[in-house]
């Protein structure tokens, strides 16, 4: 009777492994970080940074709110007005996306908590370049680059998090 209890329990320990193979050489094949999983950790992000920078630009941390984001196609608009808000949030959304997506390609093989540290430093570095990071203030400066340290913390750690999880 514990024989046979035994070698259920063997084989159903042998089924989760097999599972887990298999669903291992499925994210090998697919390169990585299944699609959805990027997708959600964007979304996410835009959500909680969006609000969080809504909340310092309202707080005047930094005069960059929501809507700068969609300042390439905002001329002559408002960015504090509803519309520019929300365009701002789905520009931010796709670089959040192409960000994660990036961070994903790049150094999902890399076990260390800081690594998303590098993506938020490269985040900032190219909104410098597009908000000229030259005439920024001290205050300007520490709250945005709190911001996006902070936002590439969050990317990088929840991606390396369920990439460690799958494994």
């Amino acid at each position: 009777m514990e024989a046979t209890k035994a070698r259920k329990g063997l084989r159903g320990w042998n089924g989760r492994q097999a599972q887990e193979q298999q669903q291992q050489r499925q994210r090998q094949a697919s390169g990585g970080q299944p699609a959805k999983k990027i997708v959600e950790v964007a979304l996410w992000g835009t959500i909680f940074w969006g609000i969080i920078r809504m909340a310092a630009h309202f707080l005047n941390f930094t005069p960059y709110g929501l809507g700068a984001f969609a300042r390439p196609i905002l001329t002559g608009i408002d960015e504090n007005t509803a519309a520019a808000i929300g365009l701002g949030a789905i520009f931010l959304f796709v670089e959040s996306l192409i960000a994660t997506a990036l961070f994903s390609a790049l150094f999902r093989k890399v076990r260390v908590w800081w690594s998303g540290l590098l993506l938020g430093a490269v985040m900032l570095a190219v909104a410098g370049y597009f908000f000229v990071i030259g005439n920024w203030e001290v205050s300007t400066l520490s709250t945005e680059a709190a911001w996006y340290l902070s936002y590439g913390l969050f990317a990088g750690m929840t991606l390396t998090l369920e990439e460690s999880d799958e494994e």
